[in-house]
């Protein structure tokens, strides 16, 4: 129930711990008239709901402050999901340039995650750009007497490796063809 005030209290949309909300709690105690008291405690109650008004009125702003980047977000990230459907020319450049960025950002972080585990294989960048070919690598064969989820891994496994295999020998050629493309302009 998202309109109930306690899923609004325990879930962070409303303000709940603040001292102005213990002066709210009764007392059992009964206590004698005095017209004085009685004035005073009139004019605090005004001054402490102004008080609980601005405190709240402050969280609210903070709170629809960190959710405007969170809508930002979640509009880029429609339009680059959705950029077929743009029908402004230069809109749909700047979202697909937009899109590219973050496609260049995962694949750094793909890279830098591999740096990090120290994912080699035995190739690395010295090594000169030879393309790949499935007969060079010797691969197991898979067990025909084995149970058919033992052969399934078995060929996943195999088919993992030959991605591995076929990725870096891309990207050692991708690499070899900028080195070549940095030496002609020198």
């Amino acid at each position: 129930m998202r309109w109930t005030k306690a899923y609004r209290k325990t879930h962070g949309k409303e303000l709940t711990c603040d001292p102005v909300y213990e002066f709210e709690k009764n007392k059992d105690t009964a206590i004698r008239y005095n017209r004085d008291v009685w004035v005073d405690t009139i004019q605090a109650m005004e001054k402490i709901d102004k008080i609980r008004q601005d405190r709240e009125n402050r969280f609210w702003d903070e709170r629809m402050r960190k959710a405007q980047h969170h809508k930002k977000e979640m509009i880029k990230s429609n339009l680059m999901k959705h950029d077929s459907l743009i029908r402004n020319v230069e809109t749909r450049k700047k979202v697909l340039a937009m899109k590219d960025a973050k496609e260049e950002q995962k694949k750094l972080k793909r890279m830098q995650l591999r740096s990090k585990k120290n994912l080699n294989l035995g190739l690395n960048q010295e090594m000169d750009g030879v393309e790949f070919d499935d007969s060079e690598v010797k691969l197991p064969k898979v067990n025909p007497n084995a149970n058919i989820t033992t052969r399934r891994k078995h060929r996943m496994q195999i088919k993992k490796q030959k991605q591995k295999l076929r990725h870096l020998a891309e990207r050692k050629a991708m690499i070899n063809s900028q080195n070549k493309t940095e030496m002609e302009v020198e």
